[in-house]
């Protein structure tokens, strides 16, 4: 069963539940529209709220810090609440208090908001941050509905049942590992725990069938994502500049978010970021075909705004894109258009265009220092995490760099 089928499962499911209850047909015939509507958004491998806040304010304007909602937007709320309540519990609570997303609590929030708060008072960026408390919400609740009471109950089949629940949802597991690294070793640091669970966590992808590579598209399949944009429109404008600058320039998602005007220096034709991620600048080129697709967006796709970033949402009231949008939606939605094949073990957010660009880079000959200052990298291992792709020309490029030195 493919990943729409479960959802239209999950929706005929929680129909029948509704009707049971004695929910009227207009109400049953909004929720199904909005649940409609969200079949056709989500390219997600599992029922994920994040990814369901994200299509609430992509095609509802509704943000996590918005006080007043229309009427229309609290009906979109409730839809997607309906939905992930059922999934999680296989009943419907009739009484909600749906005017803000539901959230699933746990037995362990205290701890959780410690950990959050240690990342924070760390230094680490709010992405980061983002990602590592969504994995560990998930993994409290894990461990709270397998009978686990307190966090120094947690056992290494806890964590090995919870991995292998990953891998086969996903078929992989990927950035878990670091999330739960980190924590364990946060409990074991503040005697929250007597063993430490980090020992216990593997160091390396060792589930996957296969050692995994940095994904890598083709130029064909690079040319079939951008030629299924439409640009004849705001939001194909918007987004086919946002690829373009992960494609040709290789920039995160999260420094394409916080594109602001004052980082364009169009006389000098240069694009120049502090990374969200690593805090380090890069100077970048900006090249014509990525200019005229920024020009084209901010002339006739842009709202009218003050805001002084680059890409803002296309309805009211036009706020930047949220830190914990990632664009991997936005990307995919044109993959999907495209007819590509995306098998279980490739990767295919943003992130898999810095794989390509690398790549690209590296069987041109460029010096491995070189793709490093490009991508923004620290230094010349990680990049070569990413270029594992080509060994033959990744020797060859350490043989140059033995000369230079």
């Amino acid at each position: 069963m493919n990943e729409t089928q479960k959802l239209k499962q999950l929706m005929e499911n929680t129909t029948s539940e509704m009707e049971k209850l004695g929910y009227s047909k207009s109400s049953m015939k909004h929720y199904h529209e909005v649940w409609n509507r969200y079949l056709k958004y989500t390219v997600d491998t599992d029922i994920n709220w994040h990814d369901m806040e994200q299509f609430l304010f992509e095609l509802y304007g509704i943000s996590s810090d918005a006080n007043l909602l229309t009427r229309y937007q609290r009906g979109a709320i409730r839809a997607m609440n309906v939905l992930v309540y059922y999934a999680e519990f296989k009943k419907i609570y009739i009484r909600f208090p749906l005017s803000k997303p539901l959230n699933v609590q746990t037995p362990f929030d205290s701890v959780l908001l410690a950990f959050v708060a240690m990342l924070k008072d760390s230094g680490y960026a709010n992405s980061t941050i983002h990602t590592h408390e969504r994995v560990i919400i998930r993994f409290l609740q894990f461990i709270r509905d397998n009978d686990v009471k307190s966090v120094n109950d947690i056992s290494t089949a806890n964590i090995t049942s919870f991995l292998l629940g990953i891998t086969g949802h996903r078929g992989k597991v990927s950035y878990e590992l670091g999330s739960l690294r980190k924590f364990f070793g946060y409990i074991y640091r503040n005697g929250l725990h007597n063993n430490d669970l980090t020992l216990f966590v593997p160091a390396s992808n060792k589930l996957r069938s296969r050692e995994h590579l940095p994904s890598v598209w083709s130029t064909n399949d690079v040319q079939s994502i951008l030629q299924c944009i439409d640009t004849g429109n705001p939001i194909g404008k918007r987004d086919y500049a946002m690829i373009l600058l992960a494609i040709k320039l290789g920039l995160r998602g999260s420094d394409i978010k916080s594109l602001m005007f004052h980082n364009i220096d169009w006389d000098k034709e240069t694009i120049t970021v502090v990374q969200t991620k690593t805090k380090e600048p890069v100077a970048l080129p900006l090249f014509e075909d990525v200019g005229m697709a920024l020009i084209d967006y901010l002339r006739n796709g842009r709202p009218v705004s003050d805001q002084p970033y680059i890409f803002l949402a296309l309805r009211a009231p036009y706020n930047p894109l949220p830190s914990n949008n990632h664009l991997h939606q936005v990307l995919n939605k044109y993959i999907n258009r495209s007819g590509i094949l995306v098998t279980a073990d490739k990767s295919h957010g943003m992130h898999s265009m810095r794989h390509t660009l690398a790549t690209r880079l590296l069987k041109q000959g460029t010096p491995l220092p070189v793709i490093s200052a490009i991508l923004g990298h620290r230094d010349s291992t990680t990049t070569a995490e990413y270029i594992r792709v080509d060994v033959e020309q990744l020797r060859l490029c350490t043989l140059d760099l033995e000369v230079l030195s």
